[in-house]
């Protein structure tokens, strides 16, 4: 009979009263394109092919990647050292898709070239901007036929919306690419309800703020960004099986904090793994963090009005939380 070896590690809290740095960026939305990305974002026409970066590097399924306000860039490791190391993500189809957009096969239309593939045609006066910036390899398929809507013609491909504008005929905007990064980055976090997708993620949350209302506290409010944070934290621990403050590289949770321009007095963050079972490893969690003095005092610190939480698990079954709290 095997014995279940159950593992549990003291969180570790992280706490600094600094103000937050300044960061300098020559692009007006304040982030910069990643070394990883730059080579591949000059080559395919930068600025009016991708639009300025939106994000910092971070990241998201696995990948590191980055938002632009047209596309979103993914780093491919396995691919490494090929021309496919970087590539686009498939914004047009998510984008489509979420919207609900006819993507049923159509017939072959005289005058247009036709994607047996898709089963769509692409408008003629989409085809020399199509091919000229790209092609398949930046694009995509089309997997919409081309449709008027507010004034606009629009056409979806797989990683792009094409858009003619009339107003602009004649102009080298007649044809633009439709802001799908930027759709899908603000679109992760404009809707935040104050409620997690991750159910233990949330639990955790509650738990918490539980805690701080029953020692006389008010309850934090939890903050999408920092909750984005939390998880990239969770995500590269989980990952690369370190558990720190501090990543291999020597980056900490305020780096991000400054990365994603949030604006701070206070800052903390508490980290917590184990491997109990999966119905067990909150309470677990939430057990060891406030049986600690010194990160009990962070989580219930009055200072701290916003916080963000997440979890990830590992492939060896650990199960990692971070907690991200400040004050603004």
């Amino acid at each position: 009979m095997r014995a279940l070896v159950v593992l549990t590690i003291l969180a570790l809290g992280l706490f600094t009263p600094l103000d937050p740095r300044v960061v300098q960026a020559s692009s007006p939305t304040g982030f910069e394109v990643a070394p990883v990305f730059k080579a591949f974002y000059d080559r395919y026409g930068g600025l009016p092919t991708f639009g300025y970066p939106i994000s910092p590097p971070f990241h998201e399924n696995g990948y590191l990647v980055q938002y632009f306000e047209r596309q979103r860039f993914e780093h491919h490791p396995e691919h490494a050292g090929t021309e496919y190391e970087v590539l686009l993500g498939l914004l047009g189809r998510e984008v489509a898709e979420r919207e609900g957009r006819d993507l049923r096969r159509s017939d072959p239309r005289p005058g247009h070239r036709y994607f047996p593939e898709t089963g769509h045609n692409m408008w003629p006066g989409f085809a020399t901007y199509w091919e000229r910036r790209g092609g398949l390899r930046l694009f995509g398929y089309p997997i919409t036929e081309p449709f008027w809507e507010n004034g606009l013609l629009i056409q979806y491909f797989e990683r792009a919306r094409f858009e003619y504008h009339p107003a602009n005929a004649g102009t080298q905007w007649e044809i633009l690419l439709g802001r799908l990064g930027a759709e899908v980055y603000t679109g992760d976090t404009a809707g935040f309800s104050g409620s997690l997708p991750d159910p233990r993620a949330q639990e955790l949350a509650n738990r918490i703020n539980r805690t701080r209302q029953q020692s006389g506290l008010a309850p934090l409010t939890l903050d999408p960004v920092l909750t984005r944070i939390a998880q990239e934290r969770c995500d590269d621990m989980a990952r690369r099986g370190y558990f720190s403050h501090t990543t291999p590289e020597g980056r900490t949770v305020f780096d991000l904090l400054d990365a994603y321009r949030v604006d701070w007095r206070f800052a903390g963050e508490t980290l917590q793994r184990n491997n109990y079972p999966a119905d067990r490893t909150v309470a677990e969690a939430a057990r060891s963090l406030f049986a600690s003095a010194s990160h009990r005092a962070i989580l219930l610190d009055p200072r701290f009005t916003h916080f963000g939480v997440a979890s990830a698990t590992s492939r060896d079954g650990m199960h990692y939380y971070t907690v991200v709290l400040i004050q603004r």
